[in-house]
């Protein structure tokens, strides 16, 4: 496994990611990841505000698998009102086709497991909003003992995280 800096020119076929005619998993990828939006798109407009979230730096990260992209990850890295150091997971995308083979499962316990060579920097607490009907990744990010810290009023939305620190909190 692989994983590197997103290239807009290198990653063109993720964009195709959102396209019905790409998988029958576009739809999970509208949904919950790019929201009928292409990644191209999404990387420009971080490139060109980087000071709109003054203290968040943003990563794009590509995971291959054989040479294949396998999942994209847009990370928010920040330190938090009480301290701690915080990659926060803003999407995950698992390849359309990919979905329900087991990638996601692998993509994140390769990133827990190697966090700090992967960003490259200290990482304390992994943080992910998950959209409360998106099932698939719910289980999956349970599974790494990611406990449940908050929902949005409406109670649609709700926020996990892992305490790198101690593993099992």
């Amino acid at each position: 496994m692989k994983w590197r800096d997103y290239d807009i020119d290198l990653d063109k076929e993720i964009d195709s990611w959102i396209l019905p005619s790409f998988s029958k998993n576009a739809d999970l990828i509208n949904t919950f990841a790019f929201f009928n939006e292409p990644v191209s798109k999404e990387y420009h407009w971080y490139k060109t505000h980087p000071l709109e979230m003054s203290n968040i730096a943003d990563y794009f990260k590509v995971v291959e698998i054989d040479n294949e992209p396998i999942a994209l990850f847009i990370f928010n890295y920040y330190k938090d009102d009480y301290g701690r150091l915080v990659l926060g997971i803003n999407p995950m995308a698992i390849h359309p086709k990919k979905i329900n083979k087991g990638y996601g499962t692998i993509v994140l316990a390769d990133l827990i497991a190697n966090t700090e060579e992967i960003m490259g920097q200290m990482v304390e607490i992994i943080y992910a909003g998950i959209d409360e009907k998106n099932i698939i990744s719910t289980k999956v990010f349970k599974k790494f003992g990611f406990k449940e810290v908050g929902r949005t009023d409406d109670k649609e939305f709700v926020y996990y995280e892992l305490n790198k620190r101690c593993k099992s909190k």
